[in-house]
């Protein structure tokens, strides 16, 4: 990349442009304040004029009374007119300083006309307060010193003509007083000027403080705070916004490069992905960062649910093109969800939890895709909300159950061992699947709840199993970043008796990764303890091997959509072949889910799997029925792997 040369001349351009930027704001600032102090001093000029026509009726002569009753009645008819009606407001700088000019110039021309009947050497002071006049309502140093030195010189000029004395007598008041009324005016504006350098000081910090608690520090991007503002002002009536979308776009594999290469690898990667997010909705209303990997899009303009299927979508896709943080490419993906107004909601408060489920929906079923909301999901919303009042009344212990389904070992030709499945018979509900009951006691705080009641049940099953088999129990995302829950596991598998070994813990790797560091450390503690470990569903979410080393594992157990694959001939095969490779060097034991059929039996086994698992081999069972199967397997087991 070639860096553009930068010319010194260009930069001393541009900060000679900056200063002049600034001194034509603080002079315009100035006139601001001087505004209000020529407004007022023109209704006193006024009248001070209007009730000088009097004192000209008793001392000038008809034809001087004439022109200067007229003259002080014209004068003090323009200053009331230029106070009430063309300075009432300030509107520019040359607005004031052409009025406080026409203002000097009345004065002087009152005085000039009033020596030309006077021409006596004593009236000749009165240039001196012409000059006062001038410097108190001149807007612009300019004006301020026109008026002046016209007085000035119109005083010494007639003074003059006077003769000697008079020219010198009057050239040292004139002198003196110009000193003085250039010290005070320089004094006032001084005064002036600092004030309105402070303000503008202020309201540039003000404004930057404003500013930046509205901007997000990192991506330069609106905040949340500014999102939210916006997001309401689009809600208010007088908006008139018609239908518009929000979204939120939330980062999938961010917190694994954050936890294993730092916070400045991540704060860069964040910079990146704000930037790559703003090329692509250039034309959106905005783009902000809620807060940690997740953004956020207001999406104004008319466009068709399909078009922002494929908007969206295009941008998930940029975000899966590799990213050059320093000396390092990084791979992150992200996944979306969509809510409109007003189909989804009318509040900021109903639009953005709508999004949010979207997301959620996308993050559970379509990682890696945008999901619009619709009519589907606010009855999962519904039924969410139905599942997690009941879950806070239920008395979990009487309703939740385990069931177990047989994990095979094909070259011993034996049962090794059993995962527990939970499962939820609600006598307000009936049969809720696990997956519901599950995520709504995530999102209400009930998870440990659960995980106790079926971790003691499953543990009271384990008791009545022989020894050497072994029981895997899920743990949920909330549980591995909980160090709460992780002790109370840790405590309850220590009161049960039952051995440690047993027990095999399995996670995914999307909760593993919901938080690296946290997850890793729970995982570390319970493998400390004795239990085995084993990371579920490997290949549905990040299936880096950068990250498999860095946690205690076990096993392994391949994504159940990788056996339907089997069927495909070399590709299914290999994919298998390569995950059991990956397990063996890595001394991890490797299973199979997902085997239902005698033709997919015979691919993993030609795959060189091991371990299985599937309804082939048998359905979740009660830990009654489990002990019939365990009875009874030797001839089925020897039967179903011939």
């Amino acid at each position: 990349m070639t860096v553009p040369q930068v010319d010194a001349a260009d930069i001393l351009l541009e900060e000679e442009a900056l200063r002049r930027a600034d001194a034509l704001l603080l002079q315009q600032e100035v006139a601001k304040a001087i505004h209000p102090i020529i407004a007022r001093a023109l209704t006193p000029l006024a009248t001070y004029f209007g009730g000088i026509i009097i004192v000209y009726y008793f001392l000038e002569t008809t034809g001087g009374f004439l022109v200067m009753s007229l003259l002080s009645a014209i004068t003090a008819a323009l200053l009331l007119m230029a106070e009430h009606r063309w300075l009432a407001d300030y509107r520019s700088i040359r607005q004031l300083e052409a009025a406080s000019a026409v203002v000097g110039l009345l004065i002087y021309a009152n005085i000039l006309a009033f020596l030309h009947f006077h021409p006596e050497p004593a009236r000749l002071s009165y240039f001196i307060l012409s000059m006062m006049s001038v410097v108190t309502v001149g807007a612009t140093l300019r004006v301020v010193i026109g008026g002046a030195v016209l007085s000035l010189s119109t005083m010494l000029w007639m003074a003059y003509g006077l003769g000697p004395d008079i020219f010198e007598q009057y050239a040292m008041l004139g002198i003196a007083c110009a000193f003085v009324a250039f010290g005070m005016v320089l004094l006032m504006r001084n005064a002036i000027g600092r004030a309105v350098k402070a303000r503008i000081l202020a309201d540039a910090l003000r404004g930057k403080a404003q500013e930046q608690a509205h901007k997000d520090a990192l991506t330069d991007l609106p905040n949340r705070r500014r999102f939210f503002i916006e997001l309401e002002a689009l809600l208010e009536p007088e908006a008139n916004s018609g239908p518009f979308y929000m979204g939120i776009i939330d980062l999938d594999g961010f917190k694994p490069v954050n936890d294993l290469y730092g916070h400045a690898v991540g704060d860069e990667l964040l910079i990146q992905v704000g930037e790559r997010l703003r090329s692509i909705f250039v034309q959106e209303h905005m783009v902000a960062r809620l807060g940690g990997d997740e953004f956020s899009l207001l999406i104004t303009r008319p466009i068709t649910d399909a078009a922002l299927l494929a908007l969206g979508r295009r941008a998930i896709e940029s975000l899966r093109r590799p990213f050059r943080v320093g000396d390092r490419d990084v791979t992150i993906s992200g996944s979306g969800g969509f809510a409109q107004f007003p189909r989804n909601g009318r509040t900021a408060s109903e639009i953005y939890e709508r999004a949010d489920h979207a997301l959620y929906s996308a993050k559970s079923h379509r990682r890696g895709d945008i999901v619009i909301f619709d009519d589907r999901h606010e009855a999962d919303i519904g039924n969410m909300g139905r599942v997690e009042q009941v879950l806070r009344i239920t008395d979990l212990n009487r309703e939740l159950s385990v069931v177990f389904q047989p994990q095979v070992d094909v070259v011993a030709r034996r049962t090794v061992g059993f995962e527990a499945l939970a499962r939820w018979d609600s006598s307000r509900l009936g049969k809720v699947a696990p997956d519901i009951f599950i995520a709504a006691a995530e999102r209400s705080g009930l998870i440990e709840m659960v995980t106790e009641t079926l971790l003691r049940k499953t543990l009271g099953a384990m008791a009545d199993l022989p020894s050497d088999i072994r029981v895997a129990f899920n743990l949920s995302a909330c549980d591995l970043v909980s160090e709460r829950s992780i002790a109370n596991i840790c405590s309850i598998v220590r009161e049960s008796g039952i051995e440690p070994g047993r027990l095999e813990f399995e996670i995914t790797e999307t909760a593993m990764m919901t938080d690296f560091e946290r997850a890793r450390q729970a995982l570390t503690t319970l493998s400390e303890m004795g239990c085995r470990i084993a990371l579920d569903d490997f290949g549905s979410g990040y299936s880096s091997f950068g990250y498999i080393h860095r946690f205690p594992l076990n096993k392994i157990k391949t994504d159940r959509g990788f056996v339907s694959q089997l069927g495909d001939g070399a590709i299914g095969h290999n994919i298998i072949r390569a995950m059991v490779d990956l397990c063996r060097n890595l001394d991890l034991d490797c299973l199979v889910e997902g085997v239902e059929t005698v033709g997919q039996m015979e691919a993993a086994q030609a795959a060189g799997a091991r371990y299985v698992q599937g309804y082939y081999f048998g359905r979740p069972m009660p830990v009654a029925e489990v002990l019939e199967y365990l009875s009874a397997e030797d001839d089925r087991v020897e039967r179903r792997v011939s």
